[in-house]
């Protein structure tokens, strides 16, 4: 087990050597780690009998009888010795250096000590006081020692540190700073005198005691500081705590992410419903528009058709202008634009058709009116224009639904995923890709299996056509690319400046030059034939010429 320099033997250590005394307590041993919850200073002792007894001392042959140990003089007791063995060697040591038995006097050196050694061993707090006194080790490891040595001078358990840490030692130097200042407390003239003694021990005392605490806080220090184990702890605990930061930056960072997309989302789907909301008004205001220009319309209708009625013969049914005039305007103030045009219709709906029969309808429904009570023409006409705006809107209903509805892009781009998904031979193939084109897009009117095999079947017709198209243009490109070489890459035809050029040849080569060198000069003066075409060209040229 590894050994640490220590400033006193507290459990749970024990001494290396089986002299503990003699050889000032320099070393001690770690045994185990600490126990859990072992509180300072309550430490059990270690069992004397298990550290063994020392060779006895003949105090008498002894040359200095004061350098002698009190553990020494009383047989060679250990510092663990318990207040009942300590008076047992005492009357055991009586039995040998008691004046009774040596013929010497009380004042022998020997018995001084025995008794001496008696008084301080039997006191716990003198005991303790002498055995805090004893030659020990101080010195501790140096900071710079290597990391290799760290375990051969260190201790190797977490508790180690923990101990040294909360310790307190239980050292008492008096009789070391009395030692060290010299004076005998006990030999002092007087009480005043006494007092100065007790001061400058008890001052030379705080010394050594704060002494010795920075010893073992500058033991501890370094001990911590060379340890491997703590340091990878250290960089252990740095990494934990840059990994949590990073954690912590990051869920920051996607919190913030979050709230900023749901807050677009949130004000995109606000300016949506306001955009909505501002249409649905627009719309509806123009509704409302439309149908008070209408209402106008056949409010003036009306009038127009009541009055002209009056002055075709109304007045056999209205008594005078005003009546009339009262009447049309207390209906056309009551009536709506459902029952309104029902009363133009009455009175045939313009002047050119108008029917002055239809004053009694007018006039009957003036009185209905007036009283409150439904009239049956009205309501008549009314349920009527009804059932024609129903029927027209179921009519258009029907044409909307037989119509063929426009593929959108997102549509098509599902359409060519499911035909892909599921090849051909496939039982209910249609139906599997109608359903997935309304599951993934999410479609208010859903596609029907008909129609989505209705747009495949146009979508492969096109293709087919353009297909074809592309054919045709590519084999008449081809050919007429064809020709063109043909007709370029021809050797035997001639171009018009060709021509011109060899008649020029002609001219100025005579027939007076040799026959050979005179068609070399004109192939060489055409340039781009040679002299059997150029012969060739000439006897064509004559030839046609003959004809």
């Amino acid at each position: 087990m590894p050994t640490l320099t220590c400033v006193s033997p507290s459990p749970p250590f024990k001494t290396t050597s089986t002299s503990a005394l003699s050889c000032g307590l320099r070393f001690v041993e770690l045994t185990t780690s600490l126990p859990l919850g072992l509180a300072k200073r309550e430490v059990a002792p270690v069992s004397p009998g298990s550290l063994g007894k020392k060779k006895k001392i003949d105090l008498f042959k002894h040359p200095n009888i004061e350098d002698v140990s009190l553990y020494d003089v009383l047989g060679g007791l250990e510092f663990t010795v318990t207040p009942e063995e300590v008076k047992k060697a005492y009357h055991q040591a009586c039995l040998i250096y008691h004046p009774d038995k040596t013929g010497l006097t009380e004042d022998d050196p020997v018995f001084l000590s025995v008794k001496k050694a008696f008084d301080t061993l039997s006191n716990p707090e003198k005991k303790r006081t002498y055995d805090s006194s004893a030659n020990f080790d101080d010195s501790i490891p140096p900071a710079d020692l290597k990391e290799r040595k760290f375990y051969a001078m260190f201790g190797e358990v977490n508790q180690f540190y923990q101990y040294w840490i909360n310790f307190e030692s239980w050292r008492d130097f008096t009789l070391a700073a009395s030692k060290k200042c010299d004076h005998d407390v006990e030999g002092a003239e007087g009480r005043e005198e006494k007092r100065w003694m007790m001061n400058e021990i008890s001052s030379t005392c705080k010394k050594m005691k704060k002494a010795e605490v920075k010893r073992i806080s500058d033991l501890l220090e370094r001990s911590m500081n060379l340890d491997p184990r703590l340091r990878r702890e250290k960089e252990r605990a740095a990494a934990e705590k840059e990994e949590k930061a990073g954690r912590e930056e990051r869920e920051k960072r996607e919190k913030e992410e979050t709230e900023k997309r749901e807050k677009e989302e949130a004000e995109k789907s606000a300016a949506e419903e306001e955009l909505e909301r501002k249409t649905k008004a627009a719309n509806m205001k123009a509704v409302k528009d439309k149908e008070k220009k209408m209402l106008r319309k056949q409010k003036n209708l009306f009038r127009k058709l009541a009055m002209k009625a009056f002055e075709t013969g109304g007045d056999d049914n209205w008594g005078s202008l005003v009546e009339a005039n009262d009447e049309v305007e207390f209906l056309i103030e009551k009536l709506d634009l459902m029952t309104l045009p029902a009363l133009s219709a009455a009175l045939g709906n313009s002047e050119e058709t108008l029917d002055t029969n239809g004053i009694k309808i007018v006039r009957g429904a003036f009185k209905s009116t007036k009283s409150g009570a439904e009239n049956a023409f009205l309501v008549e006409e009314r349920e009527k224009i009804k059932r024609a705006d129903e029927a027209k809107a179921k009519e258009e209903a029907d044409k909307a639904a037989r119509a063929p509805r426009p593929w959108s892009a997102a549509e098509l781009n599902a359409l060519h995923k499911a035909v892909k998904k599921n090849p051909v031979g496939g039982g209910g193939k249609w139906e599997i890709i109608a359903n997935y084109i309304n599951q993934t897009l999410a479609l208010p009117l859903p596609r029907s299996k008909d129609e989505c095999l209705k747009e495949w079947n146009a979508i492969c017709k096109k293709n087919a056509e353009m297909a074809e198209e592309k054919f045709k243009g590519a084999d008449e490109d081809e050919a007429g690319e064809t020709a063109k070489e043909e007709k370029v890459d021809d050797p035997n035809a001639w171009s018009a400046d060709e021509v011109a050029d060899l008649q020029k040849a002609l001219k100025k080569f005579n027939s007076k030059m040799e026959k050979n060198e005179r068609w070399t000069q004109i192939a060489r003066f055409v340039a781009t034939k040679n002299k059997k075409m150029c012969v060739d060209k000439y006897k064509e040229i004559r030839a046609s010429l003959k004809k």
